[in-house]
């Protein structure tokens, strides 16, 4: 079984798939390869170029929506690896960074239970290699009005 057919399979047992790459909505690439590493931009909770998730955590939306949202976060991140990589997961080292950043109010501070469902997809499809350092923290605002923006960096062979 190759590796593409393994994290297919993975995503599936979830009930889930990678999303089409998303297109930037600015001037930045959504992946750079510099040396054995890929860093991809942030992404937000975005399908097919619709936002699904909009508001802050802990007023307009739930932390288990805010968990649902960082998800498809990571899902689109596992699009433009998969992009970059020409569907090839075996090539990946590991998930080195997550960074994640939550719209919510000034009173908010369940961050790190929203970015658990970025981290918790990343560990369920790519195993050990999933595993990463990560930072959570929270905004007044984020573009298009966005729940939660998740960015990762991953090593690569």
């Amino acid at each position: 079984m190759s590796q593409k057919t393994t994290i297919d399979a993975r995503l599936a047992e979830l009930g889930l798939s990678l999303p089409e790459a998303s297109v930037p909505r600015g001037s930045y690439l959504p992946a750079v390869r510099s040396g054995g590493y890929i860093q991809i931009a942030g992404q937000g909770p975005r399908l097919n170029g619709e936002l699904l998730f909009a508001g802050k955590v802990g007023i307009d939306i739930s932390v288990e929506d805010g968990q649902r949202a960082a998800q498809l976060c990571a899902l689109n991140i596992l699009s433009h690896l998969a992009r970059m990589l020409n569907g090839d997961f075996s090539r990946v080292v590991r998930v080195v960074r997550v960074a994640g950043v939550v719209q919510c109010g000034p009173e908010f501070t369940e961050h790190a239970k929203v970015l658990n469902g970025a981290s918790d997809l990343f560990f369920a499809v790519l195993g050990e290699a999933g595993q990463h350092a990560r930072i959570a923290t929270g905004a007044n605002s984020l573009p298009s009005g966005m729940v939660v923006e998740v960015e990762a960096m991953v090593e690569v062979v």
